[in-house]
């Protein structure tokens, strides 16, 4: 099923567009707040292809969809333009708490700021490494481009709040970045820098507090919730012929000095004493503070509460500069990861090794949901392993004072950031991390949550049996290894899983049933769209044989066209290739592979037969979805 095609499914089943009131995503998941919640059909929800689960947590409808999320929130905003985060607002309900709303609005405001906090956070971390590593000197003109360009999102980091809150409130934009300006006036943060002057007196006697709101975060976002409200009973009150301006004006007039005296000030030392009261639990005892965090995090991800933390990890490195939760959160990712690789030296399934290898390879890169939903919960011994080996490496690194230098995905790929003058303590964290995890799923995997091969079918049935889809080969010949496929581009996968094949003659028939959705020019290949999960799959003719420009190939279908597995669709000449000296290897790619739980090629040389079993893919079946 395509992007719009589930789109258009999902708004249909969460009670059409008059039941959506606003909607985010996160990584995973896109975050629904609807009228009312009992509109929504799970069970049709989550019987959907893609769709791995279906959840309501903190007043928000969620629908745990995995690393394609993106694209359907997309789908979904060209069906539904005002829904999307830019103008987004999460309503009061009637029976969300306060919390739930405070959580709620916080996440709305942070996710569609983070991509720069992101970016620049692994900037900082390779030139720490670089300058440390003396690769560099640090006063040279390309290093300070650079750490310009890595401090740049931080320091300014309330304007990119202002944007987001204002979509969020719905106020406008521009003069919500104005109140980031205020805040971040130079002559008041140089006041602030300097420390000589405390206050200033506004009207000779309202006392303007001087702070340094450089990366904070409250002040901007209550300032611009207090700004929507001015500004919306304006532009309601004022006649229209001079709304355009009077707005505006008395706006600034009546919201920047209530935001200097308390507004703001207040926004400080809120958030200041949220970091402070919880460095001072983390300090009290590094090791059970950690253990905690590492341990639980499994869970808090499973329930979709992971996100709340966000603002507790912004806010450490706004108040330290640094943040310990970040490391924490580091080591629970890795004992994710690390339990399902566990799964796969423990397993002798090759297709369960094959899902736990996928899972795992994920996990390491920061997406843990394959691992959780397709081998943690179905596993009880890889689970309890993952918390607990989490809480080992997050109490050792949380003891020996392993932080994080900025807001970043924990994946290996965000190691740099985490290195500083307590990289020692983080990377003890995080080999206790994966040991431990390794060890502890294993011992238990052994012993009292013993996994035994009649676990691990039922396992595999319960991925495969439901709507796993098979691919059929395309041609008669010889399966060897992807890997020896003379181009790199498939030797390699970078389009998606692949298959090589040596034929034994020329014919190509469709290897699914579905549409034709692309022939190239010189014939050579062939994209098709099956009817069932919408698997992608291409088939390419030859290394280099776009050379011969059409020469020698016949193609039996057009763009458009539906074909049945087993059509002829396609025939070529294969002596006559051979002669030109083009390698007539048979390619075929499955080009969407991310969008499933596990894409099983051959793992061996074979000969095989047209139309016999080639692929077969794995979806996120609902009883993956429904073990949480």
């Amino acid at each position: 099923m395509s992007e719009d095609s589930l789109a258009r499914e999902i708004i249909e089943l969460v009670g059409g567009q008059s039941n959506i009131q606003s909607l985010t995503h996160c990584v995973t998941r896109l975050r629904f707040n609807l009228k009312d919640d009992s509109k929504a059909d799970d069970k049709k929800i989550e019987s959907l292809e893609n769709i791995m689960g279906v959840q309501q947590r903190g007043g928000q409808y969620q629908i745990i969809i995995g690393p394609k999320v993106n694209q359907v929130y997309k789908s979904i905003i060209k069906e539904i333009p005002i829904l999307s985060e830019n103008n987004s607002k999460i309503s009061n309900k009637k029976k969300e708490s306060l919390v739930n709303r405070m959580i709620n609005a916080l996440s709305a405001i942070l996710v569609p700021s983070l991509s720069p906090i992101i970016g620049g956070g692994m900037l900082k971390g390779f030139l720490y490494l670089a300058t440390t590593l003396k690769w560099t000197s640090p006063n040279s003109g390309t290093m300070q481009v650079l750490n310009i360009a890595a401090d740049a999102m931080f320091y300014f980091f309330p304007f990119l709040l202002a944007v987001s809150s204002a979509h969020f409130y719905r106020t406008n934009e521009y003069m919500a970045a104005t109140l980031a300006g205020v805040l971040l006036y130079p002559t008041l943060i140089a006041a602030a820098t300097a420390g000589k002057v405390t206050q200033i007196m506004f009207l000779g006697f309202l006392p303007i507090p001087i702070f340094n709101y450089s990366q904070s975060v409250l002040p901007i976002i209550l300032s611009v919730w207090f700004l929507s409200y001015i500004y919306r009973y304006l532009e309601d009150h004022l006649p229209s012929m001079i709304t355009v301006i009077f707005t505006p004006l008395i706006s600034l007039i009546v919201v920047v000095p209530i935001m200097l005296f308390c507004i703001a000030p207040l926004g400080f030392y809120i958030g200041d004493y949220v970091a402070k009261g919880l460095q001072i639990l983390i300090d009290f005892s590094p090791l059970l503070a950690g253990a905690i965090a590492g341990g639980l995090r499994p869970i808090l991800v499973l329930t979709g509460m992971h996100h709340a933390l966000r603002t507790l990890t912004i806010q450490q490195i706004s108040t330290y500069g640094y943040s310990t939760l970040a490391a924490m959160n580091f080591m629970s990712t890795m004992a994710q990861a690390s339990a399902a690789l566990a799964i796969y030296f423990i397993v002798k399934s090759k297709k369960m090794k094959q899902i736990s290898l996928s899972a795992t390879i994920s996990g390491f890169l920061g997406i843990t949901e394959p691992a959780l939903y397709g081998v943690l919960v179905k596993y009880r011994a890889a689970f309890v392993g993952a918390c607990i080996g989490g809480a080992c490496g997050a109490g050792v690194g949380a003891a020996m004072g392993a932080k994080a230098m900025a807001m970043v995905m924990p994946s290996v790929l965000s190691v740099p950031v985490f290195l500083n003058d307590k990289t020692l303590g983080f990377l003890i964290g995080a080999i206790v991390s994966v040991i431990s995890t390794l060890i502890i799923t294993y011992l238990l995997s052994k012993t009292v949550l013993k996994i035994d091969e009649v676990q691990t079918k039922n396992t595999e049935s319960s991925v495969t049996n439901l709507n796993s889809f098979e691919i059929k080969s395309p041609v008669n010949g010889d399966v060897y290894l992807t890997e020896d496929i003379p181009d790199e581009t498939f030797s390699k996968e970078l389009m998606g899983k692949t298959v090589a094949i040596m034929p034994k003659d020329g014919k190509i028939v469709a290897p699914i049933t579905g549409k034709i959705k692309m022939v190239f020019k010189t014939k050579h290949s062939i994209g098709l769209f099956s009817d069932d999960l919408g698997v992608e799959v291409m088939i390419h003719v030859g290394v280099d044989t776009v050379n011969l420009n059409g020469q020698y190939f016949d193609c039996l279908v057009k763009e458009g066209d539906h074909v049945k597995v087993g059509q002829q669709i396609l025939k070529f000449d294969l002596n006559k290739i051979k002669e030109n000296k083009y390698d007539p290897t048979v390619i075929l790619v499955v080009t969407n592979s991310d969008d499933y739980l596990s894409v099983l090629t051959p793992s061996d040389s074979k000969p095989i037969k047209s139309g016999d079993p080639l692929i077969e893919i794995i979806p996120y079946q609902d009883s993956v979805r429904r073990a949480n």
